[in-house]
């Protein structure tokens, strides 16, 4: 009994010392500063991690400073060293930083000389502090990691057999689905889970031939192709031949994506058959699908009056759908030399400008689909586009040419009038040189006949014909001394060389004559 009252009493004196002196961390918060990242990076690239201080309560104030390895990371924006505090409301704040890996390895984040304390009783309450690893690898360390194998484990299609039987080292299947079928179930799965797979699920097919391709990537990203031949039975296939090309018409409708502009589906017949066809009133063209060997569909133009079919190169820029046509007979615009061109993934007969460098402009001769207008178009290579192109009218280069040319003429026009005038002023001067020498020789005789007439009984006979003799220096040369005859056979011969160098036109004069 005693022992049970001290008991008593020893409780009733703590409980009034604890009401008294308010004894701590009765119901003190619990705090923790945590630490957030991702946990592998690539060296060379940046990430973020978060700091966040929490508590059970609301937080008063709290310090930390974040310490990491500077030789591994460095840091992009945030504030190391952090001090704050609360308004009683808060329960947790975060902060975010953004750091850049700088080499293999891996970077730890901790808060470091952390303090939280308690809103309420401004007690310290941090409990834990976190802290966060980072794995950081280069590209190539990663890649050195990740699996290669691009391998199936299975491979089938529902309601047909694979032939041969599936082997992961085997690539190539055939099958055969039944008449009318339009859709098929391709299943497969990786022998890597990591591997990823395309072309399986259910897939369009046609009758005939359908090249149906299952691909396997690898973690690493290596690539293997499966490819299963599947093949839908169908009644009387028709088979034509285009270019030495073994086909088989496509006979029902859906099998072509994107039918042409200006074209709508209708039938025909071919080999008591009907056939799925696209017509176009406006180009007066009716489309058909053959299918090659290789399974692949195209549209190619029916003639239905000769029964042959030739191929629908379809081309388009901005808003203009054209036919190229293969012409053989068409005349080709002057200037211009036959060329062949890619549109798309069309290659097709074209036109280039002889004299022109650029190799961005070119003609074609089609049809367009929308109107039916036949004829030239220039196609612009570098933006895709066409215009409708008219040789009756001047373009720029044609413009450049011609004023060229005229240039050329006029120079040559020039050239020839500055020859003319050279000719004329050499037979001018010839003319006065012959006049003067006349001149010149006619009044010497004049002279000569004006002395004989002083002397009765001249006779050009009788003319001294001896030579003049002069004295120089007790030395005596000769001087020729000539006649009266020689004279006027020398002015004969001169006026004769004098006609041939006139000119053969006469002078006009434009004054008025004189009445």
């Amino acid at each position: 009994m005693r022992k049970l009252y001290k008991k008593i009493l020893t409780g009733a004196f703590i409980l009034l010392f604890a009401f008294i002196f308010k004894l701590p961390n009765v119901d003190a918060a619990s705090c923790r500063i945590g630490v957030s990242a991702p946990s592998s990076v690539v060296v060379g690239q940046s990430f973020k991690v978060t700091v966040t201080v929490s508590s059970s309560s609301s937080i008063g104030s709290w310090e930390y400073t974040l310490s990491y390895d500077s030789s591994k990371v460095r840091l992009k924006n945030g504030t190391l060293h952090v001090v704050d505090y609360g308004n009683g409301s808060k329960k947790s704040a975060s902060y975010s930083y953004t750091f850049t890996a700088l080499t293999s390895g891996t970077a730890t984040f901790k808060p470091v000389n952390a303090s939280v304390l308690d809103y309420t009783s401004t007690n310290e309450c941090l409990s834990s502090t976190g802290s966060k690893s980072v794995s950081m690898k280069t590209q190539a360390e990663i890649e050195a990691g990740y699996s290669r194998n691009n391998n199936l484990a299975s491979l089938s299609v529902e309601g047909a057999e694979l032939s041969p039987a599936f082997n992961a080292d085997t690539l190539e299947y055939t099958a055969t689905l039944p008449v009318d079928t339009t859709k098929a179930k391709i299943n497969a799965t990786a022998a890597d889970s990591t591997a990823t797979i395309e072309g399986i699920g259910e897939i369009d097919v046609v009758d005939g031939l359908n090249k149906v391709e299952v691909v396997v990537t690898a973690q690493h990203g290596e690539k293997k192709t499966y490819v299963i031949n599947l093949t839908v039975e169908e009644l009387d296939p028709i088979n034509v031949k285009v270019d030495g090309k073994n086909y088989t018409i496509v006979r029902k409708s859906g099998q072509i994506e994107d039918i042409p502009v200006g074209f709508t589906e209708t039938k025909v017949t071919i080999e008591d058959q009907e056939i799925t066809a696209y017509k176009s009133k406006a180009a007066n063209l009716t489309l058909v699908a053959l299918k090659d060997e290789e399974g692949e569909i195209s549209l190619f133009i029916y003639d239905k009056d000769t029964k042959k079919f030739s191929k629908f190169n379809e081309v388009s820029g901005n808003t203009t759908y054209l036919l190229v046509l293969e012409d053989a007979d068409q005349k080709i615009p002057y200037g211009f030399k036959t060329t062949t061109i890619k549109i798309g993934d069309k290659k097709v007969s074209a036109y280039k400008y002889i004299l022109d460098n650029d190799s961005n402009y070119y003609l074609v001769y089609a049809k367009n689909l929308q109107n039916g207008d036949k004829g030239f178009y220039l196609y612009d290579k570098d933006d895709g586009t066409f215009q409708r192109y008219y040789e009756t009218l001047d373009n720029s280069k044609n413009t450049i040419i011609m004023c060229s040319i005229g240039s050329l003429v006029l120079l040559i026009l020039i050239l020839f009038i500055c020859l003319l005038k050279k000719l004329f002023t050499s037979k001018q001067k010839k003319i006065s040189k012959y006049e003067k020498k006349i001149k010149k020789l006619s009044s010497k005789l004049s002279n000569q006949d004006d002395d004989e007439e002083n002397n009765d009984g001249y006779d050009i006979t009788s003319i001294n014909e001896e030579p003049i003799i002069k004295k120089v220096e007790e030395d005596e040369y000769v001087v020729p001394r000539k006649s009266r005859k020689e004279k006027l056979k020398e002015i004969d011969e001169a006026k004769k060389r004098l006609d041939k160098t006139k000119p053969t036109y006469h002078r006009v004069s434009l004054e008025d004559d004189d009445v």
